[in-house]
Order: C-alpha cells, then structure tokens, then sequence
C-alpha cells in the first residue's frame, strides 16, 4: 500500500479560511445580488451567490467590534475600527474611551447621525445547519445591532441552555424598519427550538468548538444603509455632508427619496397606468 502524500490543504485552520457572510439585502445596493434575484430583505450569501428568505443557525459566537466610514461612500474598509469592542483599542492602537465619534448606541440615532460616528456593531459566527453546517457570518451593524444585543440576551438567560447554545438554533429573518428616509431591513434572529438528540447536539458541539477563535476580519466596504437624498442621477446620498457638497454643486435642491405611498394611492396609480 502506497502513503498518501500531506496536502498543504488539510493544514488549514479556521483562521486561514474565509469564512462565508450572509448579507442583508437593503432596498440600495447589493447591486450584484439583485442581479441574481436577491430583493431587499432577503439574505444574500457571499461565497455561494445563494439567496435565502431565512436562515437557521447554531451560534459559535458573538464577538463585538466598532467602525467608522466617515462621509464618503466607497467600497473601501472603515477609516477607522476596533476589531475587539471590549478592549476599547482601535486597529491603530487608540484608546476608544477617548474618541469623540464613539456610539454605543448605534439603533438610537437615524441614518445621517449614525454614519458620522464610529459605531458598535455584532458578528455572528455560526453554523449553518441548512447548508450542510457551512461556517457562516452575519453581521449586525447600525438598527441591527439592538436585535443581536437581544440575542445574546435570550442566550445567556436561558435556564434550559444552561451555556450550552450549541443546542439552540437561531431563526434568523428580517424586519422592515420605517424611517424618514424610507423602508430599511433590520436583522429579527430568535432562539426557535432547542436540540435534544445527543449525537446531534455532540456533533454540534464539537464543531462549534473547532471554530472558536475564528479572527473576524473588517467588512469589505461600509453596510448599505438607506440614503437620505438622491443626486438628479439617482446616485443615493447617506449623509448631510455629502448633501450639502451636491446641493452645492447644483445651485439648487437634491432628490428627496421616493415617498412611501398609502396602498390605496398605490392601486390607484396602477389603475391610471392601465387606463393609458
């Protein structure tokens, strides 16, 4: 019998790999998602191009971070982050205690508020258990952040858990969150049944166990958040300051966004189409 040869490939641990992340579809951006059918409170997955309504996960952990974008809007990394919340440093060594832009509180604030500060924000690392138990990510960031707080509160205090959350799967859905600027989706993730079968819940376990320590690394650009205005391109704007810089421009007003229209005006405008 001939050895098999080591594979470079079997030596990789989870921190080598990228992990896959679950993104929220808002009604801007995602570009490429809704180019394969995603609509905006849906979930998008970045390594496979699937699309879910919902997902159901069994949570690895739930580390905190902080990030700012400022002004601008790119594809780029945060001007500046924590990838640890609770050792209030940033990736550049500053003392988070100090900084002005900090917020806590990031669901508390609307949208232009929100994206001038350097906000906290959640990951879920989990197990996905209807993608043959893929390692996944879902990041809560800005109104989604409260919800994660929620999470880890019916986590911790669940007297059936006793710590052991490898036995909980995690519905993970969207909510749609009325705001001034328009319709956003937050994260709505909710403990939906506990496991009970042992092999099950060891198998689980064991998995869970192999992805701790995971580095989560920052978000390749800034989560899509609902804009404020529009450019008479229909480019989105996120923030007064870059509305002010338009206006500027212009020498008059930018776009409001598009008025939610009450269903009855919404059938009446369809009927007004048909008849012409």
């Amino acid at each position: 019998m001939t050895d098999e040869q080591e594979r470079a490939l079997d030596g990789y641990e989870p921190g080598e790999m990228a992990i896959p992340e679950w993104r929220l579809i808002q009604k801007v951006g995602g570009d490429y998602a809704k180019e394969l059918g995603a609509k905006p409170g849906q979930f998008y997955n970045s390594m496979t191009d699937e699309i879910a309504d919902e997902l159901n996960l069994v949570i690895v952990d739930i580390p905190s971070g902080r990030a700012r974008w400022g002004s601008e809007i790119t594809g780029d990394p945060p001007e500046c982050a924590s990838l640890d919340a609770k050792s209030n440093r940033s990736i550049y060594g500053d003392d988070c205690t100090k900084c002005q832009h900090r917020l806590d509180t990031p669901w508390s604030v609307d949208t232009a508020e929100r994206r001038k500060m350097c906000c906290l924000n959640y990951t879920l690392l989990a197990i996905d258990i209807d993608h043959d138990h893929t390692p996944v990510m879902v990041r809560g960031h800005g109104i989604s952040a409260l919800p994660i707080r929620q999470l880890i509160t019916q986590l911790r205090l669940n007297k059936n858990l006793k710590g052991q959350y490898h036995r909980a799967v995690v519905n993970v859905k969207s909510q749609s969150k009325d705001t001034k600027y328009g319709t956003a989706y937050a994260l709505h993730p909710k403990i939906s049944r506990l496991i009970t079968d042992e092999s099950q819940a060891e198998e689980l376990r064991s998995e869970t166990q192999a992805l701790l320590g995971t580095p989560i690394p920052l978000p390749e650009g800034r989560p899509e958040d609902e804009p404020i205005a529009f450019t008479p391109e229909g480019k989105p704007i996120y923030t007064e300051e870059e509305k002010r810089k338009v206006i500027a421009g212009l020498g008059g007003e930018a776009a409001s966004p598009p008025e939610k229209k009450e269903p009855a005006e919404q059938k009446q405008e369809e009927k007004l189409d048909l008849d012409f």
